[in-house]
């Protein structure tokens, strides 16, 4: 009985073994098929290289576009309600939407409310647009893509080889260790999903190759 568990656990790990060698040995390929088509997407000439896609682009995408929807309503029904709605003389009465729906005891306490909400929502804003999606390379260029406030929209950051470099880990982000500094913008870059390790290397150890010398 022990000898066809241990047999059974020996299958396994060789599975396991089969499977990670088949992953890692598609894994460029995987960025070659896509490669064309994001390049497209993106606007850019053949040039250009894809050597990292990140996860969670649908989700990056409409979370962004949530935000900015919902930012802009509530911004824009703040303005209507101040300009034409509100009267200094009921401060302290409740604040109503409608017949009955009570929104907040009083003015005052109405105001924390929206104040907590746009700062929620900028905090979460700064960190998506920060999440780089997809990164290319053209020689010692380099090219990172960001989430829009839209959808579907986009914007990209070029920068050089000697401007990359890691910055230090950051208790407010839970992932603060992932942050890099891209020239003149801040990005969040996930090491496990680059083309191959060598491209995430290149970027993080030419710069101290450099210095050594």
């Amino acid at each position: 009985m022990n000898c066809i568990r241990l047999l059974g656990i020996c299958r396994n790990q060789t599975n396991l073994k089969i499977s990670y060698a088949c992953y890692s040995a598609q894994h460029p390929l995987r960025f070659l098929e896509t490669q064309d088509r994001w390049r497209d997407k993106d606007g850019l000439s053949r040039n250009w290289n894809l050597i990292y896609k990140a996860p969670l682009d649908k989700s990056i995408n409409w979370a962004s576009t949530f935000l900015t929807f919902s930012s802009s309503s509530i911004a824009a029904a703040t303005i209507y309600y101040s300009a034409f709605l509100f009267d200094i003389n009921t401060i302290n009465d409740p604040v109503v939407v409608g017949d009955d729906v009570v929104l907040a005891n009083n003015a005052t306490e109405c105001l924390v409310y929206l104040v907590s909400f746009f700062v929620f929502h900028i905090a979460v804003k700064v960190l998506i647009s920060k999440y780089v999606l997809r990164m290319y390379q053209d020689g010692d260029n380099y090219l990172a893509v960001f989430r829009g406030h839209w959808y579907n929209s986009i914007y990209k950051h070029q920068f050089n080889l000697n401007e990359f470099k890691k910055l230090k880990p950051t208790l407010v982000v839970s992932w603060g260790d992932a942050r890099y500094s891209l020239g003149k913008k801040h990005g969040i870059i996930l090491d496990n999903y680059f083309k191959t390790p060598e491209h995430y290397n290149s970027l993080v150890d030419k710069k101290k190759y450099e210095n050594s010398e």
